[in-house]
């Protein structure tokens, strides 16, 4: 099996940095998902949907891009102030970075190496509206929209 490539150890990183900031405030039943939810929606749930990646030039004279990532953090829950008060968390906590780990090590790795970091370049959170009229179970929405850039440890 070949390794895994940066933009999924990325991906995976994101996912785990959400999951560990749940179980740190006890929240460890929500439900965090790698891509949004199935059908049968559990309430609440975090979603981390994976978006567009955009290479940039870094520097003059080389080839070499910067790579520009963008995730969308999808949040629903049960009222109003549980939707908002795990937004607001998350937002917060992305703006200190999300470290990025080899995963190639094992899932989880008890002390996985640090590859480097993704620094929040842009973070914004908006609710979404959902109709009690088109759904099933009535719940409450919001989205966070993170672009990140990657900065490779040191070697």
């Amino acid at each position: 099996m070949t390794d895994m490539q940066i933009e999924r150890l990325q991906d995976l990183s994101m996912y785990y940095y959400i999951r560990q900031i749940m179980d740190d405030i006890g929240a460890s039943f929500v439900n965090v998902v790698d891509d949004y939810p199935d059908e049968n929606l559990t309430l609440p749930t975090i979603s981390i949907v994976g978006s567009d990646i955009t290479t940039r030039p870094f520097e003059l004279g080389n080839r070499k891009g910067h790579d520009v990532r963008i995730w969308f953090i999808e949040i629903f829950a049960t009222n109003k102030s549980q939707r908002d008060d795990y937004a607001y968390l998350i937002k917060n906590k992305l703006m200190l970075g999300v470290p990025v780990y080899d995963y190639n090590e094992g899932f989880p790795p008890p002390t996985p190496t640090q590859l480097g970091s993704m620094s929040c370049d842009e973070i914004s959170t908006k609710p979404i509206k959902v109709f009690a009229e088109l759904v099933s179970t009535v719940y409450w929405r919001r989205q966070i929209k993170v672009i990140a850039y990657y900065n490779k440890a040191p070697a």
